[in-house]
């Protein structure tokens, strides 16, 4: 296998739960372990600190190189003192929602965080905080919040003529995190089990944190890779969503959603790596197959890469010319940001995934 293979395995087996300490050790007791490949693939999937606390739960912490140990330590308690903020920022955020009878839960990292899935509050990394709210209040809540040290980030104008899953990004000067609340999880995908109302009505308070079900942070952890990051369409793995499936199956079991073909494969990627991943919810498809092709050969998985991006690209500017031609207000807007749009043309046709 190549070296991305290995490296993207040997990751595997530190976040795992089921690869025992002992043929963790062996592995990492080897001459040829590299570990600067680790820390750069480690770094780019965003589960650095998730590492370090695998292998400090692991009892192998004594096998890091000592200056590699200092550094892992290092971000690992900047980002437990990170997330004990954002965790501040939460609870100030589910009183505020609260005392104005505003609905809402807490998805992703945040409900993640606050529902304690973690052993240790360092493993999970996180950006924006991002809440759900039911669309007839959503303009209610975007005030409050405007009116409590958050403000609107500048839009592109894609955001005055299509609809977004979620309003504007509100940052503050205040707290940590901006904020991002969600009329729904996805932009155009439609899935039943995950509307707004079904995880409002079985969503579990925590500490007073309003978070979905496990079922449902499960099933929008593995959609969300899938859809809003494009994980469908470049068939890969990204280790920070393959770290909290895991941790999710742990507390529900994969039978617990519908298997669609978006999710088996899924599930047939992350099988290639992670023994968590229970035989009858994974299956060695042609995609998988394909994946291990592209990582053996690096050269083609960057071609094939920018390839699916430009083509993506493409598809999404046919879509916006019936906009163009028809929708006057569009077609005024876009000449008027016609820069930034040429910059931004460029830097999608020049630079790969």
């Amino acid at each position: 296998m190549g070296n991305l293979i290995t490296t993207y395995q040997n990751i595997a087996d530190i976040l795992s739960f089921d690869v025992s300490k002992d043929a963790l050790e062996k592995t990492l007791k080897n001459d040829n372990f590299d570990w600067d490949n680790i820390v750069v693939e480690g770094s780019k999937h965003l589960v650095l600190p998730a590492i370090y606390c695998q292998l400090k739960k692991k009892q192998l912490t004594h096998l890091l190189p000592q200056e590699l140990d200092v550094y892992l330590k290092d971000i690992t308690t900047l980002n437990k003192n990170r997330n004990t903020e954002v965790i501040k920022q939460i609870s100030v955020l589910s009183e505020l929602l609260n005392t104005h009878n505003i609905d809402h839960v807490f998805l992703k990292g945040a409900a993640l965080i606050s529902g304690n899935y973690y052993e240790n509050i360092s493993e999970r990394m996180l950006g924006d905080i991002d809440i759900l709210i039911p669309q007839q209040q959503l303009d209610e809540a975007f005030k409050l919040l405007n009116n409590n040290s958050y403000y609107p980030i500048d839009q592109t104008l894609g955001n005055d003529f299509f609809e977004h899953k979620h309003l504007p990004r509100l940052k503050t000067d205040t707290y940590i995190c901006a904020v991002e609340l969600h009329r729904k999880l996805f932009v155009s995908h439609k899935e039943k089990n995950l509307s707004t109302s079904s995880i409002l009505a079985s969503r579990n308070i925590v500490n007073g944190i309003s978070i979905p079900s496990a079922k449902h942070l499960l099933h929008h952890n593995i959609l969300n890779y899938q859809i809003n990051d494009h994980g469908k369409l470049y068939n890969s793995i990204s280790f920070r969503p393959a770290y909290d499936t895991i941790v999710l199956l742990t507390k529900c079991k994969a039978s617990a959603i519908k298997h669609t073909k978006t999710i088996r494969t899924y599930f047939s990627i992350l099988g290639l790596f992670f023994r968590d991943i229970n035989k009858s919810s994974k299956s060695t498809s042609f995609i998988a197959k394909f994946y291990l092709y592209k990582l053996k050969h690096p050269k083609f998985y960057k071609f094939w890469n920018k390839l699916l991006k430009r083509t993506h690209f493409l598809l999404l500017i046919t879509n916006r010319i019936p906009y163009f031609i028809f929708n006057n207000a569009y077609r005024t807007a876009v000449i008027k940001d016609r820069k930034r749009i040429f910059i931004y043309f460029r830097s999608v046709l020049s630079n790969s995934k």
